[in-house]
């Protein structure tokens, strides 16, 4: 009899809105608008929220049989894509932005590092993620000297380097070593989809909380930045997934490609902006971060038709 109720459980004809990622995103980004989020502590929540996606994610990689030349390979291409690509785009937009507030938080967006939720998303979608990870640890190292490069350069100011340096340690590092045993236990890879799902169910609740009030502040500015943030997220995300299928990259490096190429770190963006610019400046990440948290719940349907061409898990 238990064994019964366990089955009606799983039962594939039954909707489990924790197992659907875009119902789970679109949800947390109602409530997160509705509610204003979490009334205290929203930072470390959403830090936690992201760090538990993270290892879950990171459970299904192997990193036995490791090719240097091929690792190099799509990481130079992570690398173009991001800081080439995505930064160049965002340093139009800070040229194009005539506000000395807004054109600096666009300039410290472009130095930042890709978002270590591309790891989770890749993950979810089928993707490439352990050369992901290997992409994405390697950036935040070069993070550590594009960062104040790019932002002293366009901004004349430097930025402190502690968050970021801490937030490799604990959302990479930190979910990468507990995520080791935590692959061996059946338990733990059946419930990967759904931990995940219900991570992102409340990084969205607590980042749309985050953004309501410094949006409707500056409404008059809406608009503008609104138009940018699509271009930015939107614009070049769909571009990189056309890019991969012309080129017929696998589907796992296809997804690779486009998560790298749409998601920037958002969340340290602000707190570094806020830091050393002031509010004004956060409020180019934070229209592009309701960007972001829609184009996250676009890409399972663009990604739904085409089935993996290989699997992307690596050989345990």
């Amino acid at each position: 009899m238990r064994q019964a109720f366990q089955r009606r459980l799983v039962s594939p004809g039954v909707f489990h809105p924790w197992r659907s990622f875009p119902t789970m995103v679109a949800s947390g980004l109602v409530i997160g608008f509705v509610t204003g989020g979490f009334p205290a502590y929203s930072r470390e929540i959403s830090q936690i929220a992201l760090g538990l996606g993270m290892t879950f994610a990171m459970t299904e990689i192997s990193f036995a049989g490791i090719s240097p030349r091929q690792e190099l390979r799509r990481f130079l291409v992570s690398l173009v894509i991001t800081y080439g690509a995505l930064s160049g785009l965002i340093l139009l937009f800070a040229f194009l932005t005539s506000d000395s507030g807004i054109h600096d938080g666009w300039v410290l967006m472009a130095s930042v590092p890709p978002a270590i939720a591309v790891v989770p998303i890749t993950a979810y979608l089928k993707g490439d993620t352990r050369r992901t990870v290997i992409s994405l640890a390697i950036l935040y190292l070069i993070g550590l000297l594009l960062v104040p490069l790019i932002t002293l350069a366009f901004t004349h100011q430097t930025v402190p380097l502690g968050d970021l340096v801490l937030q490799t340690i604990l959302l990479i590092g930190l979910p990468m070593l507990v995520s080791r045993p935590l692959r061996r236990l059946p338990r733990v890879v059946a419930v990967r989809t759904s931990a995940v799902s219900v991570s992102f169910f409340f990084l969205v609740i607590a980042i749309a909380g985050s953004t309501r009030g410094p949006l409707l502040q500056r409404p008059e500015l809406l608009v503008s930045l609104g138009l940018f943030s699509l271009a930015r997220t939107f614009g070049i995300g769909a571009f990189a997934f056309l890019l991969g299928r012309t080129l017929r990259f696998p589907r796992d490096e296809q997804v690779a490609l486009t998560a790298f190429a749409s998601f920037k770190n958002l969340g340290l963006t602000v707190v570094l902006a806020f830091a050393v610019f002031g509010p004004v400046a956060t409020l180019p990440s934070i229209v592009s971060l309701v960007c972001e948290i829609l184009w996250l719940a676009t890409l399972p349907f663009l990604f739904r038709r085409a089935a993996p061409m290989r699997s992307a898990r690596g050989p345990s």
